[in-house]
């Protein structure tokens, strides 16, 4: 059996048992093309390992590619086709420190202003495309992939809701948006009824000029450009950038803020923005929540305004 082989009947197994498994299929394949054509008995520790971490200090990619594949060599063991799984026992200790990127929402405005530079001759409505789709990601908290798999047939404007379907975990849900999130996307529309659509109402709302989905190669290289434009970076010292991923996790904290500023339940309401982003429990949402100054300081607005309360109820008593 060739390693390509063996890949190709890992992901098709992994997938039949309701595994997405895309991350992991990309990690598998990029394994594939570092050896070769060569065949399972031929594979190479060394090479494995170079593959698996790179250069530098260890990071959470190198703990990714690591995972992946001593699930896919203990398929193989288990198979008889390997002897033993060629890394070595002991993994890197990688630093547990990743803290999502949460834009500022002049960030943001920045963000959008620069696509802009997207302008193209051959393609009008570039930039559009890519502001409203950057719109929409924050705007409705949704993953990259499913922004660009958005069919023309899921925005539903007269009622205000997008329908996600083929999630991170298999589930469809209902995304309610707002009035001027409807606003911007109903003026895409409008121009989006300019392009091909080979697939009907089916075909992908974010589109090519080709009527073809936007990919996310396309994707993560216009925001790349986007970032620098905008001039929205890191904090220094730290080789990490923000990600087309982190307007969800900005959106995610954005929102506890505008409850707080409203004076509502929080407590109650999380549970919402749990199903809001299509997450089994709340422990899923936890990790969109990291302490930004804007939330502990609504967060401790709130409790300063109990504490008075609970005072002068003690004094008037």
């Amino acid at each position: 059996m060739t390693l390509l082989e063996a890949i190709d009947a890992y992901i098709t197994l992994k997938r039949s048992l309701g595994a997405v498994f895309s991350s992991d299929a990309r990690i598998l394949r990029s394994y594939a093309r570092a050896l070769g054509d060569i065949a399972v008995r031929d594979i190479d520790p060394e090479t494995t390992r170079e593959f698996c971490r790179g250069k530098g200090a260890p990071t959470r990619w190198w703990e990714r590619k690591d995972e992946t594949l001593r699930g896919f060599f203990a398929w193989l063991v288990n198979r008889g086709h390997l002897a033993a799984c060629p890394l070595p026992a002991h993994r890197p200790r990688v630093p547990r420190s990743f803290q999502p990127y949460i834009y500022s929402r002049e960030e943001l405005q920045r963000l959008l202003d620069a696509t802009a530079i997207l302008q193209h001759r051959r393609f009008p409505l570039r930039h559009t495309t890519f502001r409203t789709l950057l719109l929409v990601l924050y705007g409705a908290g949704l993953r990259p992939g499913e922004g660009l798999r958005l069919r023309c047939r899921d925005v539903d404007l007269r009622e205000r809701v997008l329908t996600i379907s083929d999630t991170k975990f298999f589930k469809s849900r209902l995304v309610p948006i707002g009035a001027a999130l409807t606003d911007a996307l109903s003026a895409y529309s409008r121009v989006r009824r300019h392009l091909p659509m080979p697939a009907g109402t089916h075909s992908a709302f974010f589109a090519s000029h080709t009527g073809k989905p936007v990919s996310r190669g396309q994707l993560e290289r216009a925001f790349t450009r986007l970032r620098a434009h905008a001039a929205v970076h890191g904090p220094p010292g730290t080789p990490r950038q923000p990600r087309i991923h982190d307007a969800r996790h900005t959106f995610a904290v954005h929102r506890p803020v505008a409850w707080y500023r409203e004076g509502a339940d929080v407590q109650t309401c999380l549970p919402l923005l749990a199903t809001y982003l299509g997450h089994v429990n709340l422990s899923g949402t936890q990790a969109y929540l990291p302490m930004t100054p804007e939330l502990l300081d609504e967060a401790s607005n709130r409790f300063a305004r109990y504490a008075c309360v609970d005072e002068q109820e003690n004094d008037d008593a």
